[in-house]
């Protein structure tokens, strides 16, 4: 198991940079785990989050799209790699959302992660894939 509690706490402070930031380097720990299970076909690689945090939305750079103060300011402009185009991040609290987070299953077993479902199913589902019973 990996955790990026960078994701979560730079998305509390409103701080895109970071948040991007984090999110590459859980991208490069995913990108380990994956390369581990293509050797090792008995693993299982879950991707995901307990929650999404600060209504991290990515929007068309814009002059004359107004910006508003604190958590309504946003972040950016951030060039889209291999464009000249840009993008900023506009914010709209700095507590949790209620927005859905994927999940991503990767190996043995993943069949069992397609869908949507409250996330606490996770846990019986983890049980299932590993052959855990009761409760």
């Amino acid at each position: 198991m990996v955790e990026e509690e960078g994701t979560d706490e730079f998305a509390h402070q409103n701080n895109a940079k970071m948040t991007i930031k984090a999110g590459q380097q859980l991208d490069q720990a995913v990108q380990v785990a994956k390369s581990y299970a293509k050797k090792h076909p008995e693993t299982l690689v879950l991707v995901l989050a307990d929650h999404e945090t600060g209504g991290f939305s990515i929007e068309e750079a814009n002059a004359e799209d107004e910006s508003g103060d604190g958590i309504s300011k946003e972040d950016g402009p951030f060039q889209i790699v291999g464009t000249k185009q840009n993008f900023v991040v506009d914010w709209t609290t700095s507590g949790h959302t209620a927005v859905d987070v994927p999940i991503t299953a990767m190996g043995r077993n993943a069949q069992l992660f397609t869908g949507i479902y409250e996330n606490t199913e996770v846990f019986t589902k983890l049980k299932q894939a590993l052959g855990i019973k009761g409760k």
